[in-house]
């Protein structure tokens, strides 16, 4: 039963999808993906959007936070139901951030299955109606060729065993790379977009425990080394296609903070570009 359903509701309808742009995109699967990854942006939009509007919300709270962290120090059940109180009062959800990241995890899953149903050439969710526009049926095999890979082939495919250079195998490794490094910059960008946009003066009486927020401070910043990597070794196994659609995805994002909140986006980009200016004249000094 829920193979049905989740073939009804999610697979076939992207198999579809899939079927179509590569058809009217001149057979060719790395635009069909492309095509993928925007319909997918344009689908996540009111949801990104409403996170933004939590960060703001969030900033917005921070004041009255700062306030509640002082007066219930010690007591920490009688902190969290006021923090809940305050949430409630305004309309925000700590687990906001969810609903951007299970729809893109969904998708992904989605995807993975229908590469492999492209690769073994099994399209046999096809609608009727797809297959008599397209002339594409079961057992047609789909062009996988674009740019410098075979998107239905990974590194470990090609080079035989993980570790194992060959010239075959190093395109599969620079989209891995590639993929890192916008991964990275994305990373970057969107913690600087979610922070807080007001900068609350507070005394050190009115700070929270230093050891929390250097914890805190620790876990932002792994994440923008710890994640890129991961994805670097999830896509390295994985068929090209799921990199080439995850490093669009990334693109997408900062495209869709850019049009959501311009003025901020501007900002995070110009702090970025500092950070990384300083960081080049520090360099240049040693």
């Amino acid at each position: 039963m829920f193979t049905t359903i989740w073939n009804t509701v999610f697979f076939h309808p992207i198999l579809n999808v899939m079927i179509l742009l590569y058809h009217f995109l001149g057979d060719n699967l790395g635009w069909a993906i492309l095509g993928i990854a925007v319909i997918a942006r344009i689908f996540m939009i009111p949801l990104v959007k409403r996170q933004t509007e939590m960060t703001k919300k969030m900033a917005n709270l921070k004041p009255e936070l700062e306030k509640l962290n002082k007066k219930y120090a010690n007591n920490k059940e009688k902190l969290t139901q006021e923090q809940m109180k305050l949430y409630k009062k305004v309309g925000y959800n700590p687990l906001g951030c969810i609903g951007t990241f299970v729809p893109q995890l969904l998708i992904l899953s989605v995807l993975i299955g229908v590469i492999r149903h492209v690769t073994d050439s099994d399209l046999e969710g096809l609608y009727t109606w797809v297959r008599d526009i397209t002339g594409i049926s079961n057992g047609i095999s789909i062009e996988s060729n674009f740019l410098f890979w075979d998107l239905t082939k990974s590194y470990n495919s090609v080079s035989g065993e993980f570790g194992k250079l060959s010239i075959e195998a190093l395109p599969y490794i620079g989209l891995s790379l590639l993929v890192g490094v916008v991964q990275f910059i994305t990373t970057k960008f969107t913690q600087k977009m979610q922070s807080p946009t007001t900068v609350v003066k507070k005394d050190k009486k009115d700070s929270k425990d230093p050891a929390v927020e250097d914890m805190q401070a620790n876990m932002q910043k792994s994440m923008i080394y710890l994640f890129p990597v991961m994805t670097m070794f999830f896509t390295i196994s994985m068929p090209a296609a799921l990199g080439w659609y995850w490093m669009i995805q990334s693109i997408l994002l900062v495209v869709q903070y850019f049009t959501l909140d311009f003025n901020k986006t501007k900002k995070g980009i110009q702090n970025m570009w500092d950070i990384i200016s300083k960081k080049k004249d520090k360099l240049s000094k040693e």
